[in-house]
C-alpha cells in the first residue's frame, strides 16, 4: 500500500457535504476507479444499487442517464447492479449509457445486452519502472536539469490550504483558461472547493511564483491520478514535462504502484480496416477535429510518460449513436452545478 498522504476531506454540515462524506467512506472501503475523483465535482447524481453496496454515479441529459465509469462495489454484485439500474431506467422511461467502462467488466454489461464502442485510452505509468536514466530518458532529463539549474522547485502540499494559496492557484488556472470555458462531467474543472480535497503538486520559478500545478487524486488503492493540470500562459516551454516528472518521482517515493495520466480521447479508435462504420467516423473526428480539440497533441504529450494504454468504452443499447455522441459532447461542455443532491436506490 502507498504511504497515502491522504487529504482530509473535511466538509461542512449541509446535505451535499454529508453525502460526500458518505461517499468517501464507501470509497475507502471499496476503492475507487480512474474517474471516481470526478464524483466530487458536484455535478452528478447517485444511484445506490444492491441495497447500498454498489455505487453508480450519473448525469441525466434528454432521455438518457449517462453513468461515469463502472459501478463501484464488490465485484460479485456488479452484474445484478447493472441489471437493477437498467430496470430503474426502464421504469422511468429513460435509457442507460455507461461512459468510459473498463475491459475487465465488459462481460457484465454484455450479459445485460449492451453493445460497445471504443472511446479512447487511459495512459498509465508503472512507477516502479519510471526513471530518467539512460538513452530513453535523455531528452526529459536534459529539460528537467535545465529547469533545476534555473531555480525551479517543486513541492506537494496537503489540505487544508490558505485562502492566499487557493487564490494563487485560481490565477494560474484563469491564465491557462483564457477565453475558454470550464468543462464538466468527465472533464475536471477548477473550483476552490474541489482543489481543497486533494494533494496539489506545485512548480515554482526562481522568484517563488507558481507557474504550474496539478491536483493529485488517490483512488483509495494503489493508483494516483494526475487530475486538474494548469499552467501560466507565459510559462517556459517544457513546464508541464517538468511538472509531470516531479509528480511521478514523488508518487514513486510515496510507494504508489501506478500513476494514471487520464484519457486520451478517441485514441486508436477505428484505425483497423475492419472497424465498425461508427468507429471509422470517430476516427475522422480524431483526425480532422484536431484543430478544435488537440486530440493528437494530448496523446503525444502523455506518450512521453505512459507505459501502457488501457482502452475505455461506451456501453449502450437501443440508441442512435450519433445522437448519443452529440449528447455526450453537450454534457461535457455544459458547466452547470447540480450537486450530488439526489440519492436513489
Amino acid at each position: 500500500m502507498g504511504k497515502r498522504l491522504t487529504a482530509k476531506m473535511e466538509t461542512s454540515a449541509n446535505s451535499v457535504d454529508l453525502h460526500s462524506k458518505h461517499m468517501i467512506e464507501f470509497l475507502k472501503l471499496n476503492g475507487g476507479n480512474h474517474v471516481s475523483h470526478l464524483f466530487f465535482l458536484n455535478d452528478k447524481e447517485v444511484y445506490w444499487a444492491q441495497r447500498q453496496t454498489v455505487l453508480i454515479v450519473y448525469k441525466k441529459i434528454a432521455n438518457k442517464l449517462v453513468v461515469l465509469g463502472d459501478p463501484i462495489g464488490p465485484e460479485d454484485s456488479l452484474p445484478e447492479a447493472i441489471l437493477e439500474f437498467h430496470k430503474y431506467c426502464k421504469i422511468q422511461g429513460l435509457k442507460p449509457v455507461f461512459y468510459q467502462v473498463s475491459p475487465a467488466y465488459m462481460q457484465y454489461y454484455h450479459e445485460t445486452g449492451y453493445r460497445f464502442i471504443k472511446l479512447g485510452e487511459e495512459g498509465k505509468v508503472n512507477l516502479q519502472n519510471f526513471s530518467l536514466a539512460g538513452k530513453k530518458g535523455a531528452k526529459l532529463r536534459t529539460r528537467f536539469n535545465k529547469f533545476t539549474r534555473n531555480g525551479f522547485r517543486f513541492e506537494v502540499l496537503n489540505p487544508p490550504f490558505s485562502s492566499e494559496l487557493l487564490q494563487a492557484l485560481k490565477e494560474v488556472s484563469d491564465s491557462w483558461l483564457g477565453d475558454q470555458k470550464e468543462k464538466a462531467f468527465s472533464v475536471v474543472s477548477f473550483s476552490k472547493e474541489y482543489v481543497s480535497r486533494f494533494h496539489v503538486g506545485i512548480l515554482y520559478n526562481a522568484n517563488n511564483e507558481i507557474v504550474a500545478f496539478a491536483t493529485l487524486a488517490d483512488d483509495f488503492k494503489e493508483t494516483i491520478n494526475i487530475d486538474l493540470m494548469r499552467k501560466r500562459e507565459d510559462s517556459p516551454h517544457g513546464t508541464m514535462d517538468v511538472l509531470f516528472i516531479h509528480i511521478l518521482q514523488w508518487a514513486k517515493e510515496n510507494e504508489y504502484e501506478t500513476c494514471s495520466l487520464g484519457m486520451a480521447p478517441l485514441s486508436n479508435v477505428g484505425s483497423c480496416k475492419y472497424s465498425f462504420a461508427t468507429e471509422k467516423f470517430i476516427r475522422l473526428a480524431y483526425l480532422y477535429g484536431n484543430s478544435l480539440y488537440n486530440f493528437k497533441g494530448l496523446k503525444e504529450f502523455k506518450e512521453k510518460f505512459a507505459c501502457t494504454w488501457e482502452p475505455k468504452y461506451l456501453a449502450y443499447k437501443n440508441t442512435f449513436l450519433p445522437t448519443t455522441f452529440l449528447q455526450l459532447v453537450l454534457l461535457i461542455n455544459k458547466k452547470k452545478k447540480t450537486a450530488l443532491n439526489k440519492e436513489i436506490g
